[in-house]
């Protein structure tokens, strides 16, 4: 399946959120879309997903998966198609977790008993999440980064050839993190689609083909991240003077100082 977006457009309130976005997701690629805070990450996600607009959303351009307008599938075709996790991780009602995992095979419409198939990507995912150990448990008592784990473990249930998730990796704990890139990296290789929002620059650097990089509701910088992650562009896009390498054969980027503000250098860096 091909995901696009052509010209996207929205404004909030009558305030331009996202202007001019243009961007053809492949199968097998995983993608990040990177940028300050307010820059429009959630909101392109939504996009992509073909979530309904909100209350004082209006907007412009097209979202097609495989040449057809998103919005035009019915809600569970979409699912079977596209699977999203918002940022917001609230549950709202006391679940064990491996009945909020199960929900993820909703679209699947197997009926009210789990059949094999729903069974077999339940646990797989719950392992892929490593929390087949918290199963039994209410998700209300789990601590923040593993109710987190549910919730993705939630989404790759739902077993999707298209994957939507804005900042997958908030609450999660370093290893935790590189299992779930690496997982994202396995499914992109069976030729399925990952899109994530991120503010780790260093994991987008590690693990994507390609990212988008928002700034003001506009790509500033498309393209493979060693090219769009440069220390200029960083600069304009962050207001950072980053510090780029290597160690270990593993890609680092670390923010150095601030470019603005009282106690920082007015100035920004030259690409060598």
């Amino acid at each position: 399946m091909r995901l696009e977006i052509h010209d996207l457009g929205v404004a909030i309130d009558g305030r331009t959120v996202l202007d001019g976005i243009t961007l053809a997701v492949a199968p097998g690629e995983v993608v990040a879309v990177a940028g300050p805070n307010g820059a429009g990450k959630s909101t392109l996600l939504r996009a992509l997903a073909g979530v309904g607009a909100r209350s004082g959303v209006t907007g412009r351009g097209r979202v097609l998966l495989d040449g057809r307008p998103v919005t035009e599938l019915d809600r569970r075709a979409r699912g079977r198609a596209i699977a999203y996790l918002p940022q917001d991780r609230t549950v709202h009602w006391p679940l064990d977790v491996a009945r909020v995992v199960a929900l993820g095979r909703l679209p699947h419409g197997s009926g009210t008993r789990a059949s094999d198939e729903d069974e077999r990507a339940i646990a797989g995912a719950l392992a892929a999440m490593d929390v087949a150990g918290l199963a039994a448990r209410p998700v209300s008592r789990l601590s923040g980064g593993e109710r987190a784990r549910v919730l993705v473990a939630r989404m790759l249930a739902q077993e999707a050839r298209i994957l939507i998730a804005d900042e997958p990796t908030a609450g999660l704990d370093p290893a935790h993190a590189l299992d779930l890139f690496h997982h994202f990296r396995r499914l992109a290789a069976d030729g399925r689609s990952v899109v994530v929002a991120l503010h780790d620059l260093t994991l987008a650097r590690r693990f994507c083909e390609r990212m988008v990089l928002l700034k003001d509701g506009a790509a500033r910088a498309v393209g493979p991240p060693s090219e769009v992650l440069t220390a200029a562009t960083l600069a304009e896009v962050y207001g950072i003077r980053a510090v780029i390498g290597e160690i270990d054969g593993f890609p680092v980027i670390v923010a150095g100082d601030a470019l603005r503000g009282p106690n920082s250098a007015l100035c920004v860096p030259r690409e060598d």
